[in-house]
């Protein structure tokens, strides 16, 4: 869905978000666009596949939805802290237009501004170093049509909700994930919804609920076993 305007909404935890103007949906959880992405993304996501794997010197990302980059920086942020370089690849279909990344206060709040502008500012659809630890390939593409020779560990599953872009949330969508990723690779998503763990297991993960951050009471991450 292609929406262009776009108002900006103060969290609960002090960061920016963006809501579609005229309707409900927002980029991230009012209680906090940081502090969720933090505990799905980071803490449940990436920090937790690092640990299971202490000996990877790398590790492979791809993220649905880029919308804000706000996933990509804390991963770039992470990445020197456990001394892995990431090679993160996002996908979305609608980018965000670049004045709206100024807006928002992730930058201020994390002391992180050319990180941010950097990441956010690279051309879409090719792999750029960002930093010694950090490449990041934005494409813009429907994930419904887009294919790839590329395997992942990590998937980063956070498209707008299944009422709002439904499409992306079925069998044939986690079907397509499940192969592109490594063996023991994960996916986390903030979607926890019957119907999304239904499709998970119907295409062989096996998933398990983390509680959520605040606001949120559970979320999903799937292990290809």
């Amino acid at each position: 869905m292609n929406h262009k305007e776009y108002e900006i909404i103060r969290c609960g935890d002090g960061s920016d978000t963006l809501k579609i103007k005229d309707s409900e949906i927002s980029f991230h959880s009012s209680h906090g666009a940081i502090q969720e992405s933090q505990h799905i993304f980071i803490d449940a996501g990436l920090k937790h596949f690092k640990e299971k794997n202490p000996g990877l010197k790398k590790i492979k990302i791809f993220e649905v939805g880029f919308g804000t980059g706000l996933n990509a920086l804390l991963a770039a942020m992470q990445a020197p802290k456990i001394k892995t370089t990431i090679e993160y690849h996002a996908i979305d279909l609608h980018p965000l237009p670049d004045d709206s990344f100024f807006k928002l206060n992730y930058a201020e709040i994390l002391n992180e501004f050319e990180l941010y502008k950097t990441i956010t500012q690279t051309p879409w659809n090719q792999l750029v170093f960002i930093t010694p630890f950090f490449k990041l390939k934005k494409v813009e593409a429907d994930l419904t049509a887009y294919a790839s020779n590329e395997k992942f560990d990590i998937i980063y599953f956070d498209a707008f909700a299944p009422d709002d872009q439904p499409e992306l949330w079925t069998e044939d969508i986690f079907k397509k994930i499940f192969d592109v990723l490594n063996s023991r690779g994960i996916l986390v998503t903030y979607c926890s919804k019957s119907i999304v763990q239904k499709a998970l297991t119907a295409v062989g993960f096996t998933i398990e609920k983390i509680q959520g951050p605040r606001g949120k009471r559970e979320i999903l991450r799937a292990t290809r076993s």
